[in-house]
């Protein structure tokens, strides 16, 4: 008897699961891939290149080894062109027997934005369990399987979707049943999400600029250059003006990129673009000179997944003066970065001019190497934020499209919903 028959239970379950997935539109009529891990031996069974999930059958199933051989083709046909992935993935994960990879059109919406999915339903924030997004490279390709392996040793041990950058998503378990529950719960929360985004932030809500304007009197960290602005064409000489501008890339309101402080880091133009925007809230915690932002200082707050996490500590009062960088200004610690990455948040910044305090930047920048590590960007001297307590809001933070750029100065908003009231958002720190 050939292995598929053998395993004609298994075969069966691939086979439904792929219907269910084209019947359920998590795929279209092209794309998409299934295989399972065939019990007591080093082999999977995969879906053939080219075969639509509707139409997968006994006869074009394929089982390949562990190393991606063809060990037995009814039809003919060659394995999906994303085998490489899925053996990567059991390798990687021993207790995984499944891999289901889709197109869904809201999961892939948030992938192509460079977003992981908004868990902004409870079920979602308990059940929806993400790895770091999935770069995009293309369908295939050593690049992809590089960066698929990358973002599972990344996740959090407890992980079962991967966002594809501009590719759909995968999903993985120790039974196909429970990753196509993880496949589609991955695209019903991304269309609450979606549904709830149209809202949550209208463009009628208030904008509120979370920005330092430039100038020679910005204040900048003493060892770094500050602003200056020259005249390179003159409007009485050229009848046009054209300004030279000079300024460190941490001049500001600015964000910090993990090529920073990483030496193998991304860089400004390495981050997805959706890094830099979403939903956020914002902390307030007054601190005064020498204290910090600890673990215990977010134990009440309303920080949800994916969330950008802004803090108000009331350092901003010294904005625009030469005080801005005196003192002891409160930094995070490396406790409150573990608390806030084992929330799954997106980014993080506030009013400080730092993530790190000074004393904390003089121990080797704890808070950013875990923000930067983590493959969140850091943003730095927000102003306005006393605004912001409160309510939850969209922020926008876009750098500059730097290439080899380890920070950008930003030009940070809050955009707020006139018509709807947040304030049992729980946003202060509850003392």
């Amino acid at each position: 008897m050939s292995i598929v028959e053998n395993n004609s239970a298994l075969a069966e379950e691939l086979i439904r699961y792929s219907r269910l997935c084209y019947e359920r539109h998590l795929v279209g009529a092209a794309g998409g891939n299934i295989s399972l891990r065939i019990p007591g031996r080093d082999a999977i069974l995969v879906t053939a290149s080219g075969m639509a999930l509707r139409d997968v059958d006994r006869n074009n199933l394929v089982v390949v080894d562990g190393k991606g051989g063809i060990l037995e083709s009814p039809s003919g046909r060659a394995p999906s062109k994303e085998t490489s992935f899925h053996l990567a993935i059991y390798k990687i994960k021993p207790d995984i027997q499944a891999v289901i990879h889709v197109h869904p059109a809201y999961a892939t919406t948030y992938a192509a934005l460079g977003m992981l999915i908004p868990t902004v339903t409870i079920s979602a924030r308990l059940k929806l369990k993400q790895c770091p997004l999935v770069r995009e490279a293309n369908p295939g390709s050593e690049d992809l399987l590089r960066n698929i392996i990358k973002a599972i040793g990344e996740a959090p041990v407890d992980a079962t979707v991967l966002l594809l950058e501009s590719h759909g998503i995968v999903a993985y378990s120790s039974e196909l049943r429970q990753a196509f529950d993880d496949a589609e719960l991955a695209e019903d929360t991304a269309r609450i999400a979606f549904l709830y985004a149209q809202y949550a932030f209208r463009p009628c809500g208030e904008a509120v600029d979370l920005t330092l304007r430039l100038d020679e009197n910005t204040p900048h960290y003493p060892s770094d250059p500050g602003f200056k602005k020259s005249w390179y064409l003159d409007f009485d000489a050229a009848g046009v003006r054209v300004s030279l501008l000079e300024l460190g890339a941490h001049t500001g309101t600015h964000v910090d990129a993990p090529w920073h402080f990483l030496k193998d880091g991304a860089d400004i133009l390495g981050m997805p673009l959706g890094s830099f925007l979403g939903e956020a809230v914002a902390i307030s915690l007054p601190k005064l000179p020498g204290e910090n932002i600890d673990a215990n200082d977010l134990s009440r707050a309303d920080i949800r997944e994916g969330d950008i996490v802004l803090f108000s500590t009331g350092w901003e009062q010294r904005a625009g003066t030469s005080d801005f960088f005196a003192d002891e200004w409160p930094g995070l610690t490396p406790e409150a970065l573990d608390a806030l990455i084992s929330k799954r948040v997106k980014a993080v910044g506030g009013d400080f001019p730092s993530l790190d305090s000074p004393s904390s930047l003089k121990n080797g920048c704890p808070a950013h190497k875990k923000a930067l590590s983590a493959g969140m960007p850091v943003f730095e001297a927000l102003v306005n934020m006393h605004r912001l307590v409160g309510r939850r809001f969209f922020f926008i933070g876009l750098p500059l499209k730097l290439r080899s750029g380890e920070a950008s100065p930003i030009r940070a908003i809050a955009i707020l919903d006139i018509n709807r009231d947040h304030e049992d958002g729980g946003i202060s720190n509850g003392k």
